[in-house]
């Protein structure tokens, strides 16, 4: 007597997911506020480079065309905007409909990484990390641009905690709650050069951005 209910559930998640949520998504990373923090990161990027989550291509436009050979999109639910944003720009792009958690590449094979808003919905972000660390060559480099949890104050990231389970089902399992540095240094990079965050509070979007080197793990 139950299942006609729970069928017609299933469907409306089923329809939010694949037709609603792409759309709000591609929206909300195409906001002012985004566009300025991949800004402070993306032109960085040089060689031969891996974009995780690349979505629907809004990173295209700020690509440096005299240091970036190719571009290299991995993502789980790539948008077919994507490719028509990087042709767009002028870009030599690949994209693979991959999750970053087995990337098919060789070990130290990349110059450097993009990650712009990405960490956040990554269902392993330790496995995602160590995967990145595999690809990336010693000399490499990770560049992100990434929301988290808010260093201070304290009932600011009580609040992210106490919310992230209800917001991860309507924002494509976005946590808002992950310390972003910390696990990018777990993971064994070395964070380095400019890095900061958002100044104020917004639970939301407590931004982070910076780049990250290898550690060497031999010692």
């Amino acid at each position: 007597m139950t299942s006609k209910p729970t069928s017609k559930l299933s469907s409306l998640k089923n329809v939010y997911n694949n037709k609603v949520l792409p759309v709000l998504i591609d929206k909300a990373c195409a906001l002012d506020v985004v566009s300025e923090q991949r800004a402070l990161i993306v032109p960085k990027a040089y060689g031969i480079v891996l974009e995780v989550g690349v979505g629907s291509g809004h990173n295209a436009r700020f690509y440096n065309l005299q240091t970036v050979k190719q571009v290299i999109g991995v993502d789980p639910h790539l948008h077919p905007l994507a490719v028509q944003r990087f042709a767009n720009a002028g870009i030599d792009f690949i994209s693979q409909p991959l999750s970053a958690e087995t990337l098919p590449l060789e070990d130290n094979s990349l110059d450097s990484v993009v990650m712009t808003f990405t960490l956040c919905s990554i269902p392993n972000p330790m496995h995602a990390l160590h995967e990145i660390r595999r690809v990336l060559k010693p000399t490499g480099t990770l560049y992100y641009a990434e929301h988290g949890l808010a260093p201070q104050p304290k009932w600011a990231r009580k609040i992210q905690q106490i919310i992230t389970p209800a917001w991860k089902p309507i924002a494509g399992g976005c946590h808002l709650d992950r310390d972003i540095e910390q696990l990018i240094a777990q993971a064994g990079f070395e964070v380095s050069g400019q890095q900061g965050f958002t100044q104020g509070v917004n639970i939301v979007g407590y931004y982070y951005w910076g780049e990250a080197t290898p550690r060497d793990l031999s010692s």
